[in-house]
């Protein structure tokens, strides 16, 4: 329970990185001794969301460029093949949902919040695809990037991309045109790992200083 509340933090951006935790105010926020937040820092050191500094004390550990490159290239192969298998099967009752839901991740305040809607806007979209393996390793996949959210604030610039990215990607599949809604989500996962750089700032990245 304890390895878990510290993970949704860290993931959710509340925990940020270089945050020094304590086993001593930890202990007495969870109200129990050191031993069990001894073990649950032990758990979090050896999935990589913590680093161990010079004084041996544990902080939180920030997200590497090369990690989030790394994570977006397999996202785009395993979420674009899961929309390819989906397409075809998804009703317009599935792209209704997804539309409700992405109106409320555009309102959302809470990171946390944000990425669950974000989360289960992708899966209704991919929710037919008829590969189990293939949901649960883009779940997982998905899980690791949470800290993300926490960069794309309600009025934000990124959410407003984020929102209308999705937009997109709807339109495109109640159009049947299944290429079109998977060159826009390998941008929008692309543009997030720094993978790609979005249209509409090429020219500038092309322009002299």
């Amino acid at each position: 329970m304890i390895t878990q509340a510290l993970r949704d933090e860290i993931e959710a951006g509340t925990l940020l990185p270089g945050t020094v935790l304590k086993q001593e105010e930890l202990a007495a926020r969870f109200g129990v001794s050191r031993q069990p937040i001894r073990h649950a820092l032990e758990r979090l050191h050896e999935t990589g969301l913590l680093e161990k500094r010079p004084d041996r004390s544990l902080a939180v550990t920030g997200l590497r460029s090369k990690d989030v490159h790394e994570l977006g290239q397999i996202r785009i192969s395993l979420e674009v093949t899961a929309l390819q298998l989906s397409a075809p099967r998804l009703t317009a009752a599935a792209l209704r949902k997804a539309r409700r839901i992405n109106e409320d991740l555009f309102e959302e305040e809470a990171p946390e919040i944000l990425a669950e809607l974000d989360q289960e806007f992708h899966a209704t979209l991919y929710g037919a695809c008829g590969n189990e393996r293939l949901l649960e390793m883009i779940d997982g996949l998905r899980g690791e990037a949470k800290r993300a959210y926490a960069l794309q604030p309600k009025g934000s610039r990124s959410r407003s991309d984020f929102y209308h990215e999705h937009q997109q990607i709807l339109a495109a599949l109640e159009e049947n045109d299944v290429q079109t809604a998977c060159d826009v989500l390998t941008t929008h996962i692309g543009v997030t790992a720094g993978i790609l750089i979005p249209i509409d700032q090429t020219s500038k990245s092309e322009s002299p200083v």
